[in-house]
């Protein structure tokens, strides 16, 4: 009986893949132009340094905590959390600074015109009810708005006509029969109050229910100071 020979497969040692040359990198003869190598790759660098930006601004940091952002609305702040969703977005700092920018521009104002809508809403409502009603309010408010426009100065009326006290102010003196606003004013009345301060004192129950003549005398001397 002969034994069998089973050929063995032949082990091949890994061949690396052959480098192909580019045929511009290439000398007559078909050899490596090394120079032209060397001179493709330093423009080749160049053009790479070129596009590396030089503003520190238009990269980005290495962490949220480098985003040097400046606030431009008194109603913003730096936000940490939001600062990281831009750098997880991969933000430079003057993209997000961007950002915030536009939040400023665009979505500050949005938020404020809501915000005096509201308060309008708000002080309608509580002049419906100080009045009896919607219906009752209505007609108070025509009557007050025809004394204002015959009795005040316009600027006076018209900084009087924006906030709930202003309007309580007004009916106050047309109920009590006060054809004019007292424009003098005593020695001891302070001539500095603001707007915002007499729109505080009339939020006093001395002066809206209680007709305080000194702090009538105050507020109608500061609204003529302000706007006469």
């Amino acid at each position: 009986m002969t034994k069998q020979n089973k050929e063995t497969p032949e082990i091949l040692p890994e061949q690396e893949p052959v480098l192909q040359i580019p045929d511009k990198f290439k000398d007559k003869a078909g050899d490596l132009n090394t120079a032209a190598l060397i001179k493709s790759y330093l423009e080749l660098e160049k053009k790479m340094a070129a596009r590396a930006p030089n503003d520190p601004q238009d990269t980005c940091p290495e962490n949220p905590e480098g985003y040097t952002i400046q606030i431009n609305s008194e109603l913003m702040k730096n936000d940490p959390d939001v600062n990281k969703r831009l750098f997880d977005l991969g933000l430079t700092r003057r993209q997000a600074q961007g950002i915030y920018d536009l939040a400023a521009e665009k979505i500050i104002p949005v938020i404020q015109n809501l915000s005096e809508t509201f308060k309008m809403d708000k002080d309608l409502s509580a002049l419906s009810a100080a009045f009896g009603g919607e219906e009752q309010f209505n007609t108070v408010a025509r009557q007050i708005s025809a004394w204002g426009e015959k009795n005040l100065n316009p600027k006076i009326f018209e900084a009087l006509s924006t906030s709930k006290d202003g309007i309580l102010a007004m009916y106050q003196m047309m109920k009590n029969g006060q054809e004019t606003p007292v424009l003098s004013r005593s020695e001891n009345l302070p001539d500095t109050d603001t707007e915002e301060d007499l729109k505080r004192l009339m939020q006093n129950p001395k002066y809206w229910k209680y007709q305080d003549p000194e702090i009538t005398k105050r507020v109608e001397a500061g609204f003529k100071r302000l706007y006469g």
